[in-house]
């Protein structure tokens, strides 16, 4: 396992301390940046690419769609 940067320490524990989950941090981002149409889309693609970047062996598209 690679080791944390400083700042996805920091990330971390404001998560684990706060019980925030993915899904509120998503939430809360569409809500401060007022994403709708477009905008939500693009927030999409920055997630799947963010996800895709893990992924060593298989993509995410057949992983996702079979």
């Amino acid at each position: 396992m690679e080791e944390f940067t400083d700042r996805e320490k920091l990330i971390l524990d404001f998560l684990k301390d706060n019980n925030v989950d993915i899904e509120e941090v998503i939430d809360a981002i569409i809500k401060a940046n007022g994403f709708v149409g477009v905008g939500l889309v693009r927030l999409q693609d920055i997630l799947i690419d963010a996800v895709k970047k893990h992924f060593k062996q298989e993509s995410l598209d057949k992983i996702m769609n079979g």
